[in-house]
């Protein structure tokens, strides 16, 4: 006997006030008529589904982006025998005004997305590390800045009446200054606009100088002096819960996630100066 797929299906409340993540694989369920108060940015992953926008059939294909604008009325269901596997970022209002100020968006009016579902390939790699980024322990400098530039990319490409980025100036005393603080403050969960405020420039501008000048986002480099310090404080013997609580880390667990993507060993490892060997 054949067993029938079951539904399976995940909505929570991101760390990041204003988002909520939504995690689904379908076969059977049909979503009714409805709209939400907030932006959905979706990646649909596997499978296929279809829905009705704006009274216009829609399917949504592996690889395609949705983007659905506040009060758009809209249904959704399973539309292959592969059943249909997405995920979506329910983005509330504040948060995108915030983020537009912070885009230093030339327009008073919301930005409105034309097409309901597009294809976007290089965007994909990023909404994962958002998504990722989200739904894991990260520090908030890191959520912000993927959620910035997953935003200014959409609303600037795919959002009615599209907008060019502000030209980018020398900035190295700028730079050089948020490079400072970012290693005396490597171990606190600082917020894109208090960097921003200690260089006077804004959020999103202030991304993309460091990102042209260091050759990384402000994040990566303060995740990088974190690891500097974290090496130096392994070859003292601590145990590793406390080198993790002082280095800034959320737990031990954490450290050892992102010590060994970094270096491809664990603390643990490190510090017994053990290797491991690949085939």
């Amino acid at each position: 006997m054949v067993k029938t797929p079951t539904d399976s299906a995940r909505l929570w409340q991101a760390d990041l006030p204003g988002l909520e993540l939504f995690q689904a694989q379908l076969f059977h369920h049909r979503f009714n008529k409805h709209f939400h108060e907030s932006y959905t940015i979706g990646l649909n992953e596997a499978g296929r589904g279809c829905s009705q926008h704006r009274g216009e059939n829609q399917v949504h294909y592996p690889g395609s982006f949705k983007l659905i604008n506040p009060g758009d009325m809209h249904t959704g269901q399973v539309a292959s025998a592969e059943g249909w596997t997405f995920r979506n970022l329910y983005i509330d209002l504040s948060l995108v005004e915030q983020v537009l100020a912070q885009l230093e968006w030339p327009r008073a009016e919301l930005p409105y997305f034309v097409e309901p579902v597009t294809w976007a390939p290089d965007l994909t790699p990023l909404f994962h590390q958002l998504f990722d980024a989200l739904n894991t322990p990260n520090g908030l400098l890191r959520q912000q800045s993927l959620l910035l530039d997953l935003l200014s990319h959409l609303f600037r490409h795919y959002a009615e009446r599209p907008v060019a980025l502000k030209p980018l100036k020398p900035e190295s005393k700028a730079i050089q200054q948020a490079r400072t603080y970012l290693e005396a403050h490597y171990a606190q969960n600082i917020s894109i606009e208090t960097l921003a405020q200690q260089v006077n420039l804004s959020p999103y501008y202030l991304i993309r100088s460091f990102r042209q000048q260091v050759g990384c986002p402000p994040h990566h480099y303060q995740r990088h002096w974190q690891l500097k310090q974290v090496k130096q404080a392994l070859r003292t013997g601590e145990p590793l819960a406390v080198i993790a609580a002082e280095q800034g880390f959320y737990d031990q667990s954490h450290l050892n996630r992102v010590f060994k993507q970094t270096f491809g060993v664990t603390p643990g490892q490190y510090q017994k100066g053990n290797s491991v060997q690949y085939a």
